[in-house]
């Protein structure tokens, strides 16, 4: 049980509390880190969705929860007005629990024209006021956000680290003010300016409010959408969108440059982001696509004050449309005898089965009644959809993945010179590493070759040992204690008990 956790600062990232953590307790390796945490040292840490929050959370005080956790100190926030409720359903489930997949890819980060940042961000006043006020300094979420460039309280831009936050070589670190030494001030297009505090306010302002909007689906979405291009007068007939003016009313409010800096440059293209934002939605945009437009159509409020206006009229009107599911009882007296037994019929089964039941009874109705018969079909019996077939079949894939760690353990036996026979070495000799990391409770075989033939230290240490040991009888040679481990790669201090043991007994002692 960990009982000195640090309660997080305001606004601070998860991977910042768990940094200083390391640093409190004089933790320099972060396997260590992560095996004491998480009891899992194979981890990679994520600055901005991190997972494993339900345990982080047993570690603070009662009034912290994983919720407060999520909303106040990871990234997710910047996503939830734009995404349906399933999806952020799902997210808030991989965050909290231990089995983490694919949750950047069903937000849309990996795809999205909108870059993360590379190096952790920061502003150095804002350090030497947490320094005065706390005696440490934690990297803030609203700092590593895109679009965020420009400190709104110090009244200047952001300064960009050298220490990575994304890449495979990235640990957790601690931020300290020698940081300074290596870092560099974000250059912004004077005539940009302005624009740049402007988003860095708009960021501040999704943060604050973006745990009171829900999207229920995209449908809302398009519906929200295409009220307000109605209501700009931004429509060039009934139904089409005039994508010119929409264009033009963007580039006048934003500049093309400013849209540049953050690749949204391309605006005339067939399937340029503007086009398809103001189209039916069938995939979630980033928050600065919608920050960007809903502030250039009205410039006279908040975007997300006109966000949640439009999302509101759309839910309502989609809920006005809903057809009741039961028909009245007192309106069955004005029903034709064909209606009465259609109704029996689509309650019983669904418009096809009841079709080909009674075509001729389907005739006389779409003759005779056609808009009360598309309008009652509504509420027939849907079919439920048939089971779609696997794309994989995982039995056969995971008999086949263990035959051939079979034969590489083979291999490796009477190799003395490989590396440590480790889960990830061993599934890098298959050369499927995504696939069997992603689908890993698919492969129950496959997992439990790995768990007992993977090497521990203390068997990889014994066989270095031997090898070195039979490299010396191969020599005829002694080497002294010191000479042998160094020629195992080895020494005193990193031995284990076992291979300890194991030495002692082959110099003889």
């Amino acid at each position: 049980m960990i009982s000195n956790f640090p309660a997080p600062y305001p606004d601070e990232l998860i991977y910042s509390v768990i940094a200083r953590y390391a640093v409190h307790n004089g933790i320099l390796s972060p396997k260590y880190l992560t095996e004491e945490l998480f009891n899992n040292r194979n981890l990679t840490p994520t600055y901005d969705l991190p997972s494993h929050l339900d345990r982080l959370a047993s570690y603070l005080p009662d009034h912290y929860d994983a919720l407060i956790l999520i909303n106040q100190h990871t990234l997710l926030p910047i996503y939830q007005p734009f995404q349906p409720d399933t999806v952020m359903i799902y997210a808030m489930q991989a965050l909290r629990g231990e089995h983490y997949q694919s949750l950047h890819t069903r937000l849309g980060k990996n795809a999205s024209r909108i870059k993360s940042v590379n190096f952790f961000r920061f502003c150095p006043h804002c350090w030497q006021e947490q320094m005065e006020q706390y005696g440490e300094v934690y990297w803030k979420c609203s700092w590593q956000i895109t679009g965020y460039e420009y400190c709104t309280r110090h009244q200047q831009p952001l300064f960009v680290s050298c220490i990575p936050c994304n890449g495979i070589d990235r640990k957790f670190y601690f931020a300290h003010l020698n940081t300074l030494k290596d870092s560099s001030q974000l250059v912004f297009n004077l005539q940009d300016l302005h624009h740049h505090i402007e988003l860095a306010r708009l960021i501040e302002e999704l943060l604050a409010h973006s745990t009171f909007i829900t999207v229920q689906d995209f449908s809302i979405l398009s519906k929200a959408y295409f009220t307000l291009l109605k209501d700009r007068d931004l429509l060039s007939g009934r139904k089409n969108i005039n994508y010119e003016k929409v264009r033009q009313l963007v580039v006048d409010y934003w500049s093309k440059s400013f849209l540049q800096y953050y690749q949204l440059g391309d605006l005339s293209s067939e399937n340029c982001w503007l086009k398809n934002i103001c189209r039916k939605h069938r995939k979630a945009f980033s928050y600065l696509e919608h920050l960007i437009l809903l502030k250039a159509l009205v410039p006279e409020q908040s975007p997300i004050h006109t966000y949640q206006q439009y999302l509101d009229m759309a839910a309502t009107a989609t809920e006005k449309q809903t057809i009741p599911v039961n028909v009245k009882p007192e309106t069955n007296q004005t029903l034709s005898e064909d209606q009465l037994k259609w109704i029996q019929l689509i309650q019983e089964m669904s418009v096809k089965q009841a079709r080909q039941y009674d075509g001729a009874m389907y005739a006389r109705l779409y003759r005779n009644h056609k808009d009360w018969l598309l309008k009652i079909n509504q509420i027939a019996v849907t079919t439920p959809p048939s089971r779609p077939k696997p794309r994989v079949d995982w039995g056969i894939r995971d008999r086949q993945f263990t035959k051939q760690l079979i034969k590489i353990r083979d291999e490796l036996l009477e190799d003395l010179d490989s590396l440590q026979w480790t889960k990830k070495f061993l599934i890098k000799q298959l050369g499927h590493v995504s696939l069997i990391e992603k689908n890993w409770y698919f492969l129950p075989l496959t997992k439990a070759f790995l768990e007992h033939y993977a090497e521990s230290v203390d068997c990889y240490q014994i066989r270095r040992l031997t090898r070195t040991y039979i490299r010396q009888q191969t020599e005829n040679k002694y080497y002294p204690p010191s000479v042998f481990l160094r020629l195992a790669g080895l020494s005193p201090q990193r031995l284990t008990p076992e291979a300890r043991r194991f030495f002692d007994n082959i110099m003889g002692k």
